[in-house]
């Protein structure tokens, strides 16, 4: 399996929370795998060497576009190995139980990818393009995207990729742009059934405007410290501290 993360620009706010994920991914997949942070300036990131492999994407990749919209989370290739498991991970999200339901999602044959829901699914969070979107593009939060061996995203994204390029104008650009995209690229596989949607009561978003009232992980999976402040990840970081180091 390969777990992934993506860091760029001022990362001083982030890498600790990028550390914890990380190792929170790692407490529950074991060491077994490839842990891999890409970023565009590996320097900034070489207390993390021993922990990761740490990859410096270059200027002239594909999805390295500089926009509020987060394309460079796909830098430097939406998929690196498609014959491995492959984790699209945000390094504000945290694994903090044993993840059954992604076991049993990897162990079933019908399903090809797998997201996190949102929280309360709006046309918003589609960003600029919404004016895609339709009745069955699903409500996704792209902290968490998993990818089942022998699949792969890269055309579909691609495609809504290029149309963004091409019809949004830089003053309709918009920070979910991105989350968009995969969205409407999700659309059809949510059509025919091979999309899984982890259940949102244990795969949770908590933030000041949701979840706001959570106050234990005790039977929480996963939680996404949500932008931009990630008040979660503070709230609840001791907890973090104790099943990390225990």
């Amino acid at each position: 399996m390969i777990f992934r993360w993506t860091i760029w620009g001022n990362k001083e706010k982030s890498k600790e929370l990028l550390k914890y994920s990380i190792l929170s991914f790692k407490k529950f997949f074991g060491e077994n795998n490839r842990y891999i942070v890409f970023t565009d300036n590996k320097i900034n990131l070489y207390d993390l060497n021993e922990m990761v492999e740490v990859i410096e994407f270059k200027e002239e990749d594909l999805f390295n576009v500089d926009s509020v919209a987060t394309w460079k989370k796909w830098c430097p290739t939406a998929r690196i190995d498609i014959n491995e498991h492959e984790f699209y991970v945000d390094s504000d999200v945290f694994l903090v139980n044993k993840p059954e339901e992604i076991f049993d999602f990897l162990n079933d044959k019908k399903y090809k990818f797998a997201i996190l829901d949102e929280f309360k699914g709006q046309s918003w969070q589609h960003g600029a393009m919404s004016t895609k979107a339709n009745e069955n593009t699903p409500f996704v939060n792209a902290g968490l995207f998993i990818q089942k061996a022998g699949q792969d995203i890269t055309a579909d994204l691609l495609k809504e990729f290029n149309w963004w390029k091409e019809n949004i104008k830089q003053e309709e650009v918009k920070h979910h742009d991105e989350q968009g995209a995969l969205a409407v690229s999700l659309n059809k596989y949510k059509v025919n059934n091979s999309l899984y949607v982890l259940p949102k009561n244990k795969y949770m978003l908590i933030g000041p405007n949701e979840n706001n009232n959570i106050e234990n992980l005790e039977n929480i999976v996963l939680f996404h410290a949500v932008y931009p402040e990630h008040p979660a990840f503070y709230k609840f970081k001791k907890f973090l501290d104790n099943i990390l180091y225990e």
